[in-house]
């Protein structure tokens, strides 16, 4: 699965980029790059501690003295209950979902395009 998710989140990045330089136009790509590199590593930094906090939403605990809280989830693998960070797989697909709607509504004022036109009509009109 993880296989999947790389492919079909990998070229994000070269897409996400394109748009960054165009709605930065001034700035150079490598400015864009940097920024938006650094803006998705710390937004990833930031969910770790946040799905730690949300791991055992909708989990179902066990009373019994013998069960251990953080075990490996072979209990969970036969069927006992649902395992551990199942809302955060949901909250990510949730995420994910609304920042695809996002991006493909996007209608922003595209600064490199509008100065790409305005040098061809200049160009022409000389």
């Amino acid at each position: 699965t993880m296989l999947a998710v790389s492919a079909l989140l990998g070229p994000l990045l070269p897409v996400a980029t394109e748009l960054g330089v165009e709605m930065a136009y001034p700035l150079s790509e490598n400015t864009v790059l940097v920024i938006l590199q650094l803006f998705c590593n710390a937004t990833s930094a930031l969910f770790i501690p946040l799905f730690r906090v949300v791991r055992d939403v909708g989990v179902t605990m066990t009373n019994n003295a013998d069960a251990q809280v953080d075990d490996d989830g072979a209990a969970n693998v036969l069927g006992s209950g649902r395992p551990p960070y199942t809302f955060s797989f949901y909250l990510m697909i949730l995420l994910c979902a609304v920042s695809a709607v996002y991006f493909a509504t996007f209608d922003g004022k595209y600064l490199r395009l509008e100065a790409e036109k305005a040098k061809k009509r200049d160009d022409n009109s000389s």
